[in-house]
């Protein structure tokens, strides 16, 4: 079983618009409110790429049950700590003559350091029955920076391997309880850890880097439209995706965070990891709004990718 976490989930509120103009009044095309989270949309995927799931999180009292209607609505198995307030609103302003999302997203409520304790026993009960343990995404207030440190070294303990998929301290803080997977898209990498790197070869050479200082076996490197890298000890390789039509952005990142957890559930080698993840976030960028991939949006994406390596 594949356990997720949502620390700071939020409902995400998509506007359609067919072109975009900042300071003018732009009408909306289509419109609609998905509660949402970086951990609640990987299980969501792995769950219609039947894999076998369970999400765990915190959610609030004011608004919390939109959290719960739309998991049980995809039959995604979850059990969220109940904390005061209220979730926080994300606008997401699509532009449909870029294929272009710009958003606004709210921090959410501070957490109190009760209710934080409170997810932490929690998360130990399910722990020691997990497969993976993945951790992505924001925190709200109140929740210190090392959170995905103590939530993998708790892993560890168990013999649970860990997938990290967050940025800035969350990130740096995360790798000392040495993850098996990252996956930070070119911006966080380059911003997190001081890095310049552009070509194919230096994001390789940082990556390598990395890896050797803080045993973390894959790190994958998204990159939006110019497709994604994955780097292990011994291989590297990158993937351009293949053309796509896209009609929303909002959990692409997600989607692949669950393919590469596919991928490490199957034993898959670091060429097969990226296509199947790339192949993941494809079918997500084909979806309108946040509705992501399904099971035969995979199937038919997934023959089409293509990966070359990249020479050392």
């Amino acid at each position: 079983m594949i356990l997720t976490v949502t620390l700071n989930p939020c409902i995400d509120h998509t506007a359609e618009v067919d072109r975009l103009l900042p300071g003018a009044t732009n009408r909306v095309v289509s419109s609609r409110r998905d509660p949402s989270g970086k951990g609640i949309n990987v299980s969501i995927v792995l769950r219609h790429l039947g894999a076998e799931t369970l999400c765990l999180g915190v959610s609030r009292a004011e608004n919390g049950g939109l959290l719960g209607a739309v998991l049980e609505q995809n039959r995604i198995p979850h059990d969220f700590y109940c904390a005061p307030g209220r979730l926080r609103v994300n606008l997401k302003l699509f532009d449909r003559s870029t294929g272009v999302m710009t958003e606004c997203n709210e921090k959410g409520e501070v957490l109190p350091e009760s209710c934080l304790n409170g997810f932490l026993e929690l998360a130990e009960r399910y722990l020691p029955s997990a497969t993976l343990f993945v951790l992505s995404g924001s925190v709200p207030p109140g929740v210190p920076d090392t959170i995905y440190r103590m939530l993998g070294e708790r892993a560890a303990a168990c013999g649970v391997p860990t997938v990290l998929d967050a940025s800035g301290p969350l990130l740096r803080e995360g790798l000392r309880a040495a993850p098996v997977l990252i996956k930070p898209n070119l911006d966080e990498l380059r911003e997190t850890f001081g890095v310049e790197a552009a070509t194919h070869r230096e994001i390789v050479q940082v990556s390598r880097s990395l890896l050797e200082k803080t045993g973390v076996r894959v790190l994958c490197v998204s990159m939006g439209g110019d497709g994604a890298i994955l780097v292990t000890k011994d291989e590297a390789w990158y993937s351009p995706g293949s053309p796509v039509a896209v009609r929303g952005v909002q959990g692409a990142g997600d989607s692949m965070v669950a393919g590469l957890c596919l991928g490490l559930l199957h034993g898959a080698g670091p060429r097969e990891l990226l296509c199947g993840a790339v192949a993941a976030a494809q079918g997500s960028l084909e979806k309108p709004g946040t509705l992501l991939c399904e099971r035969e949006d995979f199937d038919r994406i997934r023959p089409s990718i293509p990966a070359e390596p990249i020479p050392d």
